[in-house]
């Protein structure tokens, strides 16, 4: 399926000309639907022909779709801008139908052609042929209002079919790997977990990513249905999905990009653990969708990421927004970045062992369970767990504030392994946030994760689906897709 990368110029390409009619989209305040689109300068394309014979605009579409590809190059340029605008616009169009269904469930031809401002006709045709495809599926008994009654067809709907297309997810931890397959309705319908007894190599990492994919591939439920997939680290990663520094792991400078080009059968997106964690958290939950949202991953480090206006946020390269780095002032440990007074090393698992344990963590350890152990003695009244758990509301909390005061967030998400200590305080988390923020300041709603342990690979897999089939605001400029070898030939 094919995917966009939003780097370099922008074109804006009308869609109201060629075969699909529009009118105004309510996602654009009821003016003419356009998109801008952000081209990647790939191979020799210039630039400065976006509709032209050998623009970016005729390489992505050569791209889009592999059953029917056009070679630009061949035709006038008149004739390949309107082939253009007509092949965008139904791209575009019937990715607005299914995020338009994934996120209000399923709805008539007559509602969708009013919501999205497009014909009848054209809703029918893309309808119809989103059917023969399995994209969607049609509903009995739907409840619509007698004025949008389809003639002959009373009570018929369309709704995303789950089974349309799936798409993979890989959370690569320290000794840990997951993984998830979530459906075209961005539900998980699988999960699996790989403890290790090491911390696991790029080359390591891939094999098993290779092993689980073509396991989940040779299903015949998911048999040709595996569309793409993303990974997740938690380190440094640029916007070309390069591994920068991942000190938890032992990697510097790591091309996993180039690595995964081994699985030739999918693309792969690449991204941060705590963005992809952050984008999951957003993009399965529609409800906690704001104006801006800030996002922490504690345990055994302290990811950080915000999503403003519907965009992620990275910085000039992509590897900003490491949240878990604000420096408290009161120096601690040691963190991994090799500074001291970073907020990681107050709210991690390592910090939780000295408070609670008395000392760092040892081989033999079960660190990943130490967070439980905490807050049920906290439960049962242990004095010790519960100034393990007071110093670790006391400094978070300090943290939270600066965040507040720097991000205005109108929601603050906690996940990662920390999860249940982190039930154990949240009330006094709320209470000294709202103490220590400028006063006028909009206290945020602080809440954890609903997506569990699988948070970040969920986000992964969440990342993957949202480059191939949504358009929604919700944006995220993750890494570029590794293309599949067939097509870098």
């Amino acid at each position: 399926m094919p995917t966009l990368s939003l780097r370099a110029s922008s074109v804006m390409v009308c869609l109201s000309s060629g075969a699909e009619s529009c009118g105004g989209s309510a996602a654009h305040g009821g003016s003419n639907l356009a998109l801008d689109i952000i081209f990647t300068k790939v191979r020799n394309h210039r630039n400065d022909e976006p509709c032209g014979p050998s623009g970016p605009l005729a390489y992505f579409l050569s791209l889009c779709n592999k059953r029917h590809r056009s070679h630009f190059g061949c035709l006038p340029e008149a004739k390949a801008s309107v082939m253009a605008d007509q092949t965008l616009a139904k791209f575009v169009n019937e990715r607005s139908i299914l995020t338009l269904l994934r996120l209000n469930g399923g709805a008539s031809r007559a509602t969708i052609s009013r919501a999205l401002s497009l014909t009848p006709a054209t809703i029918s045709r893309l309808t119809s042929d989103m059917l023969k495809r399995g994209l969607l599926r049609e509903t009995l008994a739907l409840a619509v209002p007698v004025g949008e009654r389809e003639p002959g067809r009373p009570g018929i709907g369309v709704a995303v079919n789950p089974a349309g297309a799936y798409f993979l997810g890989v959370e690569i931890g320290v000794s840990v790997m997951r993984f998830v397959l979530i459906d075209l309705c961005a539900e998980v319908v699988e999960m699996r977990e790989e403890t290790l007894d090491h911390h696991v190599s790029a080359d390591e990492s891939v094999a098993a990513i290779m092993r689980i994919y073509r396991g989940f591939a040779a299903d015949p439920r998911y048999l040709g249905k595996i569309n793409s997939g993303g990974v997740t680290v938690p380190g440094l990663v640029t916007n070309d999905g390069f591994i920068v520094n991942l000190p938890i792991l032992g990697w510097r400078d790591t091309n996993l990009r180039s690595l995964l080009c081994a699985i030739p059968e999918i693309p792969f997106s690449i991204e941060n653990n705590a963005n992809a964690a952050a984008f999951g958290a957003v993009y399965t939950q529609p409800d906690t969708q704001g104006p801006c949202t800030v996002f922490l991953k504690l345990g055994t480090g302290c990811g950080g990421a915000a999503i403003v206006n519907g965009r992620l946020l990275r910085g000039a390269d992509g590897t900003g927004l490491e949240l878990g780095h604000i420096n408290l002032g009161d120096p601690g440990a040691r963190c991994s970045c090799g500074q001291k007074g970073c907020l990681e090393t107050w709210v991690n698992l390592a910090a939780l062992s000295r408070s609670y344990l008395g000392r760092e963590p040892g081989p033999g350890d079960d660190i990943a369970a130490l967070p439980a152990t905490v807050a049920s003695a906290c439960a049962e009244g242990d004095a010790v767990a519960r100034r393990a758990v007071d110093s670790l509301a006391a400094h978070l909390s300090t943290g939270l504030a600066s965040l507040v005061n720097i991000f205005n967030p109108s929601q603050i998400i906690l996940g990662g392994a920390m999860r249940p200590v982190l039930n154990c305080c949240l009330a006094d988390l709320r209470r000294d946030v709202a103490g220590r923020i400028i006063p006028g300041t909009r206290m945020p709603d602080i809440q954890i994760s609903r997506l569990g342990a699988f948070e970040c690979a969920t986000g992964a897999a969440c990342v993957a689906h949202h480059k191939a089939f949504d358009i929604s605001n919700v944006e995220i400029n993750a890494a570029p897709v590794v293309e599949p070898a067939a097509e870098q030939a």
